[in-house]
């Protein structure tokens, strides 16, 4: 199947997913097995995005890394399809960008590229260790600039065995897939190490 029918059919099976009364648990359990990773235990600081509807939600993940002593960073995305992160405290003026997340108003100051540890969002995982993004390619020229350590979360909904989508030479994959343990796939999805 193609990215772009795969990933309509993507966003509407995680939206649905997201009004059930599994997927706060699945998301605890991928907060839980993320604080307690070691490459976000020992990272100073880290890149996320703020999250939008149907989401894994990032504030608590970005309220937990204030209180590790953590900078937390988030990226400020521009036309010609590049990235930056700025450092982000609860002091930031944040405005809205054309795909309806927020991003740091002022972007001069308090760069860091890259991170120590990236969170990189995304639609699917595989086991291969590869994302289907939102389809704009901001991550993966992002990575292949500037490399750093890469940890990304999935629900149960969003993890396949096998990619089912096309893997194209500009595709990065990621570290860390952690992956949401649910009684139904507990024994198969396992993160990867």
């Amino acid at each position: 199947m193609d990215k772009v029918s795969f990933r309509k059919k993507q966003i509407d099976l995680v939206s649905a997913f997201m009004k059930s009364d599994k997927a706060q648990k699945e998301i605890n359990s991928l907060y839980f097995q993320l604080f307690n990773n070691i490459d976000f235990q020992n990272a100073p600081s880290i890149g996320i995005t703020l999250s939008i509807n149907d989401e894994i939600p990032t504030f608590p993940i970005i309220n937990q890394c204030w209180e590790m002593g953590k900078e937390v960073y988030i990226p400020k995305t521009f036309q010609d399809y590049s990235m930056t992160f700025i450092k982000y405290t609860k002091e930031t003026e944040l405005v809205e960008n054309s795909f309806g997340a927020k991003e740091p108003k002022d972007y001069e100051n308090n760069i860091m590229d890259p991170p120590d540890l990236m969170i990189v969002p995304g639609l699917a995982y595989s086991k291969d260790n590869y994302r289907l993004g939102f389809g704009t390619g901001y991550y993966d020229r992002y990575l292949a600039k500037y490399p750093t350590k890469t940890i990304s979360l999935a629900l149960s909904r969003q993890y396949y065995e096998q990619t089912p989508w096309p893997i194209y030479v500009l595709d990065k994959s990621i570290d860390k897939i952690i992956v949401s343990e649910d009684e139904s796939n507990a024994t198969d999805n396992k993160s990867t190490e």
